[in-house]
């Protein structure tokens, strides 16, 4: 009854739904933590099995974590799969929720709105097309939250509604400019991976265009952007959707400073190492921070190709490599060149997982080398940290495009033709180039006037708050 009685003076209370992929699952507590800093009850559901992993991989702090995040209640729903399944695959997860989400999602409704505490508004993950059908059932407001870029979206817009969708495959062929309504001329390799014929993911495919079936049914659409960065996106989507935009989505404590107690950044699902220490004992702007994300998975020769980049480069760097067990620890053997952790034993650090804010807004850390998912590329730029692009996969072409060619906040890494890997050369030379050259003075000029451009976003952002 304790967590009840904090709400008992509020009106309004919203239902945040969670995709249960760690990338999905940080913005949208971001956006929660802020709705109940408006003084909204906020109520956040993701599945059982990554609310249990994002307790274990928190331990200590997860104590600390709950403190800060007193204001927001946790529910969890079963995405009906074993415990022993690899959530790792959004496949099956997506395609068990859909199947089993609808009717679980509903009987919580149901049970909240029985102890009195009804639900107002529902905000739901895009990649959870089936929660609007859920709200309409309890006549409830939705909100489309959109955890990629407003670029992104015109683009797989255009696919399903533009031009794109009878002009698909000659489009294919040609080499001339794609032209969308919002955003710059494209190549097909500038696309997201999803819409090539290339892609082995057909059915994330469907789920990407599936997202834009529940618009018709929603109220809003949020957007983890701001105007100043993509101000002719957003204006291009405001003639298709009822968008806002509420980011950049990262605590207060990183950014606009206003609250220097929200450093709780959200869900981790594996153990994190401090980087805090080793950091202290480098020189300002002189570490290559490099992390893949969450889900991205390298291939040996590519994790291969950048250890021997990084070792060569001379530069000293934190390297996350992500674990491939349960245990939460690193495969040295299978992962790393022989010997690359005795020999870089003095220049490096590889961790399985760390707190990526913390690393880039610490003064040592001079570049970024990343796969440019939307919240990693959102943390470079309003951190200020020039980033070296990396793309694997889905949006990331897009994102490395507007890193290079529209924010000019760091360089996209080139291709061998022989084998389509980023070669050890290509990575020394960047690293240098970001580090050492008048371009790289350049990315980082640039880099902090975005920096200030996202905490002027933050200070000045007025969350939605309507009346129903």
């Amino acid at each position: 009854m304790g967590s009840l009685m904090v709400f008992e003076d509020r009106q309004l209370h919203v239902l945040a739904v969670a995709y249960p992929a760690q990338g999905h699952i940080n913005p949208l507590l971001q956006f929660a933590k802020r709705l109940a800093l408006k003084n909204l009850m906020v109520t956040f559901v993701t599945t059982e099995e990554s609310r249990k992993r994002m307790l274990q991989s928190q331990d200590d702090a997860v104590s600390g974590a709950s403190k800060k995040r007193e204001e927001i209640r946790f529910e969890t729903i079963s995405d009906g799969l074993p415990s022993d399944v690899d959530r790792g695959d959004v496949e099956i997860v997506s395609d068990m929720l859909s199947k089993i989400g609808q009717v679980a999602l509903g009987n919580l409704i149901e049970r909240l709105n029985a102890q009195g505490n009804r639900i107002s508004c529902i905000v739901q993950d895009s990649f959870l097309a089936w929660v609007p059908e859920v709200a309409k059932k309890f006549n409830i407001p939705s909100a489309f939250f959109w955890t990629q870029s407003c670029a992104v979206f015109l683009v797989y817009h255009h696919f399903i509604y533009g031009k794109l969708a009878t002009g698909w495959n000659e489009m294919l062929k040609t080499t001339e400019a794609i032209e969308i309504p919002g955003l710059p001329p494209l190549s097909v390799s500038d696309l997201p991976s999803f819409l090539l014929p290339t892609n082995p993911y057909v059915n994330i495919w469907r789920i990407a265009l599936e997202q834009y079936r529940s618009l018709p049914e929603v109220t809003w659409v949020l957007g983890n952007s701001f105007d100043k960065l993509e101000s002719e996106e957003i204006n291009s989507m405001k003639s298709i959707a009822p968008i806002r935009t509420v980011g950049p989505l990262i605590p207060s404590a990183f950014l606009d400073g206003r609250n220097p107690g929200d450093t709780d950044s959200g869900a981790n699902l594996w153990k994190t190492t401090s980087c805090t220490d080793w950091l202290n004992r480098k020189e300002p702007a002189r570490v290559v921070y490099v992390s893949f994300g969450s889900l991205a998975v390298l291939s040996k020769e590519q994790t291969h190709e950048i250890a021997h980049g990084l070792k060569a480069s001379g530069y000293p760097f934190i390297w996350v490599i992500r674990p491939s067990n349960s245990k939460g620890e690193i495969d040295n053997d299978e992962n790393l060149p022989e010997d690359f952790l005795r020999e870089t034993s003095e220049q490096g650090l590889v961790v399985p997982w760390c707190p990526q804010l913390e690393v880039l807004s610490h003064d040592s850390v001079g570049a970024f080398m990343t796969h440019c998912g939307w919240n990693s590329t959102l943390e470079g730029l309003s951190l200020g940290v020039p980033m070296l692009a990396v793309p694997q996969w889905s949006d990331q072409m897009l994102n490395s495009l507007y890193i290079a060619e529209k924010w000019k906040t760091g360089l996209r890494l080139s291709k061998r033709s022989a084998d389509g890997l980023v070669g050890r050369e290509e990575v020394e030379k960047s690293i240098r180039t970001v580090m050492e050259s008048e371009r790289g003075i350049e990315f980082r000029k640039n880099a902090l006037q975005w920096k200030t451009s996202a905490t002027q976003a933050m200070v000045t952002k007025r969350v939605f708050r309507q009346k129903y």
